[in-house]
């Protein structure tokens, strides 16, 4: 990131001309303008996606300041980053090269946590096993629904809503899968207890999720992200992630740093749609969806530079 530009005396700067052009913004927040005035211009104007004050947790399906986390205009920018179906860094080619360990085949179950709209479920019932999808918010995962039901799907890759500080699961299934989502729970150790208990013995458990290098929690980039993000970030270090697999007599095969292929992904991500709303008007709601998807996204690219690590994990269970 480049060093925030000063504007010379008696020039403009980004949020005293509100008619830039959103690529112009995009970038300028890339390069390090602070797009704080357009914040406050929203919030002084009641506008949607304006900031709140800061609360701890709030229901499911809002963030930290008490608004919902995701509208079917969010939903749409996601997709447009991401690919149909997902709102993270996912696609059938990530997908498919993440669960090659499982060796999914039709005679298997899987369950999913933070399933999100249900693009890795689907792909992973293409297989022809049966996915469960799990997701906390209740709107993504009525979302997820609809689009398993709307592929034919709605039997091999139904979403439900779940609550992942109080998981409990009635089945056992082969495989636990879970994508960038235990970061923000705080409870991790009872999570990953009653996974192993729902496994079937020789269950597999594949996941990834965002560590912390020991010595970087206080770091200021880190401190940064962690307010910024839509839910607070309940970091762990690698270790930590390693003793919760121990204490429930998981055998870890894998942990692998995917961090720089992750970031990579993000940056891709972003070009590309700069690049598309070079082609593109979009709406005034839009606009706000989309600067506050990539100022999300940017900021973890930030953390990733800092002290924050993207880590693969595979584990088995005892027989």
């Amino acid at each position: 990131m480049t060093t925030p530009h000063t504007p010379e005396h008696g020039k403009q700067t980004d949020e005293e001309r509100p008619d830039l052009p959103l690529k112009t913004k995009l970038l300028a927040w890339w390069e390090g303008y602070d797009l704080s005035g357009l914040r406050r211009k929203r919030a002084k104007h009641g506008e949607e996606g304006a900031e709140a004050p800061d609360e701890s947790h709030s229901s499911a399906g809002l963030n930290r300041h008490g608004k919902p986390l995701w509208s079917a205009t969010r939903i749409e920018v996601a997709e447009k980053i991401w690919g149909t179906g997902y709102v993270l860094p996912g696609g059938i080619e990530l997908i498919s090269t993440l669960i090659k360990p499982l060796g999914l085949n039709p005679s298997m179950t899987v369950l999913e946590l933070g399933c999100g709209l249900g693009g890795a479920a689907r792909c992973m019932a293409a297989t022809g096993c049966y996915v469960t999808g799990l997701e906390a918010s209740p709107f993504l995962a009525e979302q997820g629904m609809l689009r398993s039901t709307k592929a034919g799907m709605n039997k091999h890759a139904p979403v439900e809503v779940y609550d992942p500080e109080n998981f409990k699961y009635s089945k056992k299934v082969d495989a636990v899968f879970a994508k960038d989502v235990f970061f923000t729970i705080k409870d991790k150790t009872t999570l990953f207890d009653r996974v192993e208990e729902i496994l079937k013995p020789r269950g597999q458990f594949l996941f990834t999720d965002y560590v912390i290098e020991a010595g970087k929690q206080t770091a200021k980039p880190i401190i940064t992200w962690c307010d910024r993000e839509p839910l607070e970030p309940q970091l762990w270090t690698l270790q930590g992630a390693l003793d919760a697999c121990a204490q429930c007599n998981l055998d870890l095969r894998v942990h692998e740093d995917i961090t720089i292929p992750h970031r990579t992904q993000i940056l891709a991500a972003i070009k590309a749609l700069t690049e598309h709303l070079e082609k593109h008007n979009l709406d005034k709601e839009t606009k706000i969806n989309v600067i506050d998807e990539v100022e999300t996204w940017a900021n973890r690219v930030t953390a990733l530079n800092s002290g924050l690590k993207c880590y693969r994990f595979y584990a088995l269970k005892g027989a």
